[in-house]
């Protein structure tokens, strides 16, 4: 208690009033089973009540569309020109050709460093194959990165994944964007929190790039983010705000209005959470 109001006071000093969640509640159980070890998830903009996820590795590259009432999958849609080494994050924002998925190969299990950027299907309503749109290849110093961020200038940024030190997050130029080339991450910054697990797993912008979420182990953090400066606003400490202690928790997104966001953990028949503003 006394740790969550330190990072009140910290937060209201930076100039925002503290937003404030409902505990959540279970809205539907994935029950498909394609969907086992759900690493992301994303909302859709253009198709209400769908949202996006996808596998941890040894899947293939299918990124699934299920419904955020019922929690059946829709569809199941097959990424030419992908492959799935360790995928561990999916973001949603815009693109040159209207809204675009981004995917992050980016793990630490034979990930190769890639980030495809794929269309978002006209109708998610019947199975189909889509190609690459474009993608990307990086080098980084950190080896193990399962946040995926694309704001709503379709600038990305991840984060990665560590242990017993602060996490740094990074901003992907877009200049690497079908370059053919490995481009090298040199703007990064630290973030100020870390924890004794590996942490954080997943995290979401909000559509107009204001609010920030991460999850971690056992937690869920947020940042206002002025101007939507990513990177300056993740060396400013959080806040905590609800979250279910789920089994393997690694896929948070916001709703498709901000309004709210869904959590997925990893594993089967799954239930997915959903958080209102209170």
């Amino acid at each position: 208690m006394y740790y969550n109001f330190i990072l009140v006071l910290s937060f209201v000093k930076y100039g925002a009033a503290a937003p404030t969640f409902t505990q959540g509640q279970v809205v539907a159980t994935v029950t498909s089973h394609h969907i086992e070890e759900a690493s992301g998830i994303a909302a859709s903009r253009t198709h209400p009540g769908v949202l996006y996820t996808h596998n941890d590795h040894g899947d293939g590259p299918d990124i699934y569309a299920i419904d955020s009432v019922t929690g059946h999958r829709i569809s199941t849609i097959t990424v030419n020109g992908a492959h799935n080494s360790d995928w561990e994050d999916i973001a949603y924002g815009p693109c040159d050709a209207g809204y675009c998925l981004y995917v992050g190969d980016t793990g630490d299990s034979g990930a190769k460093n890639n980030i495809y950027m794929i269309r978002e299907p006209a109708s998610v309503h019947s199975n189909q194959h889509v190609d690459v749109y474009k993608q990307l290849h990086f080098s980084w110093s950190e080896s193990d990165c399962e946040t995926l961020l694309v704001d709503p200038r379709g600038e990305v940024y991840i984060i990665s994944k560590v242990k017993n030190q602060a996490a740094k997050a990074a901003h992907v130029p877009s200049s690497a964007w079908n370059s053919g080339t490995t481009v090298a991450l040199t703007n990064t910054v630290s973030l100020t929190f870390h924890t004794a697990n590996n942490d954080p797993t997943g995290g979401d912008l909000s559509p107009n790039g204001q609010e920030l979420l991460l999850v971690s182990h056992h937690k869920m953090f947020y940042w206002n983010v002025p101007n939507g400066d990513v990177l300056t606003a993740l060396q400013t400490d959080p806040i905590e705000v609800p979250y279910h202690d789920e089994p393997q928790g690694e896929a948070v997104c916001w709703d498709a209005n901000g309004q709210g966001y869904f959590t997925l953990s990893e594993g089967k028949n799954q239930p997915l959470y959903y958080y209102g503003r209170s």
